[in-house]
């Protein structure tokens, strides 16, 4: 990792881009299956989609990009050392997912019950619940997968800026579908 040049970039970058491709028509494919089911109990769904999976792939791809600059700038060795860094990186994470995630719970739930009048009172804190547990979950799955990821990519010997962001981004887009229709749909089955 002594020098960069745009070939270096470029094929260490295409097979995990091959590879993201896939999941993000996956996760389309996942999301327009689920949206049939879910639209009918709760039509504002489409309010809250594209905001949670960009929270839920953002927060993955930042765990990511501190590790790999932690290990850029020499703060960690290529043990992963000290641990306590790692920690404190996941930890700020997930704190900060918990804010997100209930931040944009209470704002699609006033959005949708004080506004467009949609959502059921019986809904609303199971709905609340949903989207911070879903998206929290989410947050912990990709972040332990740009942790273990960045390692491993680092310990081969490539880049890990070229492939751990955009992985940990769009697991994050699948994941956050998945856990966020899954939980909804807990609600109303």
């Amino acid at each position: 990792m002594s020098s960069y040049d745009a070939r270096k970039i470029l094929i260490e970058s295409l097979p995990i881009l091959a590879i993201v491709l896939v999941l993000a028509l996956l996760t389309g494919t996942l999301l327009d299956s689920q949206l049939a089911q879910l639209v009918p109990f709760f039509p504002f769904i489409l309010l809250i989609i594209p905001a949670f999976i960009n929270v839920s792939g953002d927060l993955a791809g930042i765990v990511g990009a501190r590790v790999t600059s932690h290990l850029f700038l020499g703060e960690l060795d290529k043990s992963f050392r000290p641990f306590r860094l790692l920690a404190s990186n996941f930890v700020g994470v997930i704190l900060v997912a918990f804010t997100a995630y209930a931040f944009l719970g209470v704002c699609v739930i006033g959005i949708s019950y004080l506004i467009l009048q949609t959502l059921l009172p019986q809904y609303i804190i199971p709905f609340f619940f949903a989207i911070l547990g879903a998206g929290v979950l989410a947050t912990v799955c990709t972040s332990l997968l740009g942790l273990l990821g960045a390692r491993i990519v680092y310990r081969s010997g490539r880049d890990p800026d070229s492939i751990i962001p955009p992985l940990t981004t769009t697991v994050g887009d699948l994941l956050g579908i998945l856990f966020v229709t899954a939980a909804l749909l807990a609600i109303v089955v």
